[in-house]
């Protein structure tokens, strides 16, 4: 990948922890997602419907594929809600984001794009970072860390992640190369997303909780709905700038180390050591990628 697609996922990787952590502050995941997509919804429409009519820089392919991933994400933000109300930030996180960096590296392969053996080192690497995180120390590993509850959430949040990101991937190929149309296709996305995860939020009766601390809520909300449309603004623009889907997402679990560092000292999480040194194999990842994955 070039310098300048390492730097946009890496702006995006820090916005895309930012809003989380926002959402994981006001603690009622569920409702606060919904008020995100709103905000993004209402703030969006009348720029992208303008811009869409005049440039109509989306073929019929984008168009399935927008509406195959925006369903796909708001199934995501469903069952990632999920996982938020039921664990700790530093257990989720990393858990939800490290399944689909290899499956996306699968999916490239099989697409005629395989990747270099320091490319496949680097994303294990990752992975392996991402996995040790949610332990509390190297002494008492368990898998049982894993095989809660909580871990058919964060298994769903990441097969919904592996659908949009495939199906962005293979928009960005074919629609008009620019940030512009990756910002109008990040806006659909965001507004088909809106559908099924108020329906999803809908009948799953969310607890009374959820509903607590409005005001506080909405305001929280609107600098989520900047940073998350902003963080995957980013990353559909990189797809159109590099062929290898597997790196970018590779790239974005950079956000694992920053968000994990947040909860650790914010929000008083056990497990530094171990945490740390995940952080560190993910990074050390992300350097083979950069460096030798080409």
């Amino acid at each position: 990948m070039s310098i300048f697609v390492i730097f946009i996922v890496f702006l995006s990787t820090f916005m895309h922890a930012g809003w989380n952590l926002l959402a994981h502050y006001d603690r009622s995941e569920s409702q606060f997602y919904r008020r995100m997509l709103i905000f993004i919804i209402v703030i969006g429409f009348l720029p992208t419907l303008i811009s869409e009519l005049q440039a109509k820089s989306l073929p019929p392919l984008a168009w399935l594929c927008v509406i195959g991933s925006g369903f796909s994400a708001g199934l995501y933000l469903f069952f990632l809600a999920k996982s938020f109300e039921s664990a700790d930030f530093s257990v989720v996180y990393p858990v939800a984001r490290s399944l689909p960096v290899i499956f996306i590296g699968i999916i490239d392969t099989l697409r005629g794009r395989p990747l270099t053996v320091w490319g496949w080192i680097g994303i294990g690497l990752v992975s392996l970072g991402c996995f040790l995180i949610p332990q509390r120390s190297l002494r008492s590993f368990s898998w049982r860390s894993y095989l809660t509850p909580t871990s058919i959430w964060m298994l769903l949040t990441a097969l919904g992640t592996i659908g949009y990101t495939y199906l962005d991937k293979v928009a960005a190929e074919v629609v008009q190369q620019s940030p512009a149309t990756a910002a109008r296709y990040g806006y659909i996305y965001f507004a088909v997303s809106f559908i099924p995860y108020s329906l999803f939020l809908r009948y799953s009766h969310p607890s009374p909780a959820s509903e607590t601390n409005n005001h506080r809520s909405w305001k929280l909300a609107i600098p989520a709905a900047i940073l998350s449309f902003g963080a995957y603004w980013l990353i559909l623009w990189a797809y159109q700038l590099s062929p290898y889907a597997s790196y970018i997402v590779a790239f974005r679990q950079f956000s694992i180390v920053i968000g994990s560092s947040v909860a650790l000292t914010y929000y008083k999480e056990s497990g530094l050591a171990v945490r740390l040194s995940g952080a560190l194999l993910i990074t050390l990842g992300l350097i083979l990628i950069a460096v030798l994955g080409r």
